[in-house]
C-alpha cells in the first residue's frame, strides 16, 4: 500500500545555512565517500541536516543562480 505524499500548505522558512568543508563520511550502502554537510536552519528554531557530494553541490547553486537570475 502506498502512503500518501500531500501538502499541507505550510513551508518553514530558511533563516540560516551553514556548509562544512569537504570531509569523508559513510554513505547508505556503507561506502566511504566525500561529501558536505548543509545544516539548513528554519525561522521555527528548526534544525535540518543533509549530506551533499560535490556534483550535487554544484548542481544545487546553478539552479539557485538560475532562480534568482530570471
Amino acid at each position: 500500500m502506498e502512503e500518501e505524499a500531500s501538502f499541507s500548505g505550510f513551508m518553514p522558512m530558511v533563516n540560516q545555512i551553514n556548509l562544512t568543508e569537504e570531509m569523508t563520511m559513510l554513505n547508505t550502502e556503507g561506502d566511504l565517500v566525500m561529501a558536505h554537510t548543509i545544516k539548513l536552519t528554519t525561522r521555527e528554531n528548526e534544525d535540518y541536516v543533509f549530506s551533499i557530494g560535490n556534483h550535487d553541490l554544484m548542481r544545487l547553486y546553478f539552479l539557485i543562480a538560475k532562480v534568482l537570475g530570471k
